[in-house]
């Protein structure tokens, strides 16, 4: 891969004439070296993961730097790359359509080739270091994705930044295969949101973590995940939103399904997406949205769902339609990170999905009493916990 991006770097930098009598600034060069380089390994991936077309999404429109540009490979240099690249046909570059689609790139047949030719694998690709892991997002408008906000570090965000160092450095240093091939140098971060671009920056909303390449696997592909070459088994927290909302409200725990509703009976999906609706949205359900209105069966509307919730809930009822879901979802986000560190600091691995982990089979027990623990620490309750495949509750 390294004789690969030197030699691309040599053909770009022949091509653009600055092998003339003029000796380059060595930072320049060294610069531009490094953007071959991440385009290469980037390129690599998509070519060697992912299927045939799958696409590159690039910033390309001239904005004032943030916290989530890299200081090493700068906008403007790095678009002249990829078309200097386009030209040589190594790299397929898409312009952006105007409110239809962003530029995105896309490795050519010759850029394959040459990968081809030196025998890459993803084992062979590696991360660098730095970029942001604590991202903050904003509402921008309805039906509009959210957008990037820039913000100033507080002792809050560094220590939250530190949290993710150490969770990242453990899963760097982990063997986490896929059927027997290495997954990608994955870098985890953690997404909080805030109402609107112009709301002040807070982090106490959301907090998920994103961007673990086995996060997107279908369950069933998740059986060829191995961590040292052992087996996985799943771990999560059951109904977790719900038990959440009991929790802050100082009530016992539900002792059955707490998605069991009258009328609802063989509709968990419908009702557990129903709960989730009435948590994520201020005032009363006036009317059912498509997904939810095909999942529940004929006769239900937004006002009878909303009271066979609150009949089935009286204790959490006053929390309904009152927009508490982006809580819930930070404290989920922040009890999975606190059950991480834990193990990180046990020489544990675990991958996490939302409200589960991943663990070596032979760590089952360690995690189990990590996700107990850590949950009755933060909110005064152990949260029940199953797991996958076994219909074990705990």
């Amino acid at each position: 891969m390294d004789s690969l991006a030197a030699t691309l770097h040599a053909k770009l930098e022949a091509s653009s004439g600055r092998n003339s009598n003029r000796k380059p600034r060595g930072d320049a060069a060294e610069r531009r070296l490094a953007i071959v380089q991440n385009l290469v390994a980037s390129l690599a991936l998509v070519a060697l993961r992912h299927p045939p077309r799958t696409r590159i999404v690039i910033q390309a429109d001239k904005q004032a730097a943030t916290r989530y540009d890299r200081k090493e490979l700068p906008r403007g240099p790095l678009i002249k790359t990829l078309k200097s690249m386009a030209d040589e046909r190594l790299v397929l570059y898409h312009e952006a359509v105007f409110k239809q689609r962003r530029t995105t790139i896309e490795p050519a047949p010759g850029f394959k080739a040459m990968l081809a030719g030196v025998g890459a694998a993803v084992g062979d690709i590696g991360r660098a270091p730095g970029g942001e892991t604590i991202v903050l997002k904003a509402t921008a408008g309805r039906n509009r994705p959210k957008v990037l906000v820039d913000y100033d570090d507080t002792d809050e965000t560094i220590r939250l930044r530190a949290e993710m160092g150490t969770i990242n450095a453990a899963l760097a240093g982990a063997d986490i295969r896929l059927w027997g091939e290495r997954l990608p140098p994955d870098q985890l971060v953690r997404v909080f949101h805030i109402g609107s671009v112009d709301a002040p920056a807070s982090f106490d909303g959301h907090g998920r973590l994103f961007r673990g390449s086995w996060q997107f696997l279908p369950r069933a592909e998740r059986a060829g995940l191995t961590i040292s070459g052992e087996r996985l088994v799943e771990l999560d927290f059951r109904a977790m939103y719900v038990h959440l909302a009991y929790a802050l409200s100082g009530a016992a725990l539900p002792s059955k399904d707490p998605y069991d509703i009258p009328g609802l009976e063989g509709y968990r999906p419908a009702a557990k997406k129903a709960v989730a609706s009435l948590f994520f949205r201020e005032g009363r359900l006036c009317r059912l949205a498509g997904e939810l209105r095909e999942l529940l069966p004929e006769g239900w509307t937004a006002r009878g769902l909303e009271a066979a919730v609150a009949a089935r809930h009286p204790a959490i009822a006053h929390l309904l339609g009152t927009n508490i879901g982006p809580t819930l979802a930070n404290i989920e986000s922040s009890i999975l990170v606190a059950v991480l560190l834990r193990l990180c600091g046990q020489g544990v691995v675990a991958l996490p999905i939302h409200d589960c982990v991943l663990v070596a089979g032979g760590n089952t027990a360690a995690t189990r009493t990590a996700m107990l623990e850590e949950s009755r620490r933060l909110v005064g309750v152990a949260l029940p916990v199953d797991q996958k495949g076994t219909g074990t509750r705990c």
